[in-house]
C-alpha cells in the first residue's frame, strides 16, 4: 500500500493524544474516525479538537476557512467495528497496558481488511509481542509527543517483522502531515527520547532532593543553555564542538560521580502523595491555580508554536555533513 492509498484512518483512544493525532490526519486530508469506549471521552475529544484548531488559526498555522473542512473529516464513535471496518491505517492510542493492547489487536485482526496498516502510539511497550502474527508485517510503533498537533517528532519503531514497505508508507505519511518522523531500527524499551528523559529525570531529582538548586533556577539554567544549543546541535553533534578528547576525559573523571539510582525521589513523591500531580490538578513543582486548566494549556500551545515558528530553520539547515 502506498501513501496515496491512505485515505481512511481510525484512531482508537480519545485520551491525551488521540484527539490531536486525529486532528492532524484530518488536516492532512484523511477521513478520520476517532473511537473510544467512553461517551465522555468522545465529548472531551470533540472539545479538544475545537480548541486545537482555534489555537492554530490564532497562530496563523491554519486558515480560518479550512477549519470546517477539518472538522467534517473527523467522525466520532464508540463502536470499534464501525470505526475500523474500512480503515487503511489504524492508530492505537489506548491505555499503556500490554494485555489490553493485545486484546484490542486481536479484535482488530478479526475486523480490519487484510491490507490495513497498524501504528501503535505506545511510549515504551513491546506491542510486537501481542500483535497477531499475520499482521506483524503491517505493524510499526509510531510514538507521537504531546501536544501532538504541535510537536513535530514522531518516533517510528520498526518491529522484527515490519516490512520495509510499511515503514516507508508510515514515514512518508507522517512527513506529508508536516511531522518529523525519526526511524528507530529495532525495539528498545522507551525508544530514544523517553530513555533520555529518564536519565535527565534521575539527575534532576538528585539535584532537587539534595538542595543543590531550586526547581525555578534549574529550569532557568536549562532554558538559557541546553535548550537553545540543542535546537542547533542536538545531542550527538554537540560532542564534536566540545571536542571528543575532552568529552572522553570527562567520562573518565573519577571526581564526577553519577547520581545513585533512586526510583522514589523525595521531591517528586512528596508532591504525588499530597495529590499535587501537575497542571491537571493545579499544582506540581509550580502553581497553576490562578487560571483554568484550559487557559494554562492554551498558553503552553501558543508559546510552543512561537518557538517552533522561529526555530524552524534548525530542522532544515545543518552544520557539517
Amino acid at each position: 500500500m502506498g501513501i496515496a492509498k491512505i485515505k481512511k484512518v481510525a484512531v482508537i483512544g480519545g485520551g491525551t493524544v488521540g484527539p490531536g493525532i486525529a486532528h492532524s490526519y484530518a488536516q492532512g486530508e484523511c477521513e478520520v474516525c476517532l473511537c473510544d469506549i467512553s461517551e465522555e471521552a468522545i465529548d472531551r475529544a470533540r472539545s479538544v479538537v475545537e480548541v486545537n484548531l482555534q489555537t492554530l488559526v490564532e497562530n496563523h498555522m491554519l486558515a480560518a476557512s479550512d477549519v470546517e473542512g477539518v472538522k467534517k473529516r473527523i467522525s466520532y464513535g464508540t463502536q470499534l467495528e464501525e470505526a475500523v471496518i474500512q480503515a487503511d491505517l489504524v492508530v492505537e492510542c489506548i491505555t499503556e497496558n500490554l494485555t489490553l493492547k493485545g486484546d484490542l489487536f486481536r479484535q482488530l485482526d478479526e475486523i480490519c481488511p487484510e491490507q490495513t496498516l497498524f501504528a501503535s502510539n505506545t511510549s515504551y511497550l513491546n506491542i510486537f509481542q501481542v500483535m497477531p502474527e499475520r499482521r506483524l508485517s503491517n505493524t510499526v510503533i509510531a510514538h507521537w509527543f504531546a501536544p501532538p498537533h504541535i510537536i513535530p517528532l514522531v518516533e517510528v519503531v520498526k518491529g522484527p517483522k515490519s516490512s520495509d514497505a510499511t515503514v516507508e508508507v508510515v514515514m512518508e505519511m507522517l512527513k506529508a502531515l508536516g511531522k518529523i518522523p525519526v526511524l528507530i531500527e529495532r525495539y528498545v524499551p522507551g525508544f530514544a527520547i523517553n530513555r533520555i528523559l529518564r536519565i535527565l529525570g534521575r539527575e534532576t531529582f538528585f539535584l532537587l532532593d539534595n538542595g543543590y538548586i531550586t526547581a525555578e533556577q534549574l529550569d532557568l539554567a536549562v532554558k538559557a543553555s541546553l535548550a537553545p544549543r540543542m535546537m542547533l546541535l542536538g545531542l550527538v553533534q554537540r560532542y564534536d564542538f566540545t571536542g571528543l578528547d575532552l568529552s572522553a576525559r570527562n567520562l573518565e573523571n573519577p571526581d564526577y560521580l553519577e547520581p545513585p539510582i533512586d526510583n522514589r525521589p523525595r521531591s517528586l513523591f512528596d508532591l504525588v502523595e499530597k495529590g499535587h500531580l501537575g497542571v491537571k490538578t493545579g499544582k506540581g513543582f509550580f502553581d497553576y491555580t490562578d487560571q483554568p486548566l484550559e487557559e494554562t494549556l492554551r498558553q503552553r500551545d501558543d508559546k510552543l508554536l512561537k518557538i517552533l515558528q522561529s526555530t524552524d530553520f534548525c530542522f532544515k539547515e545543518k552544520i557539517g555533513k
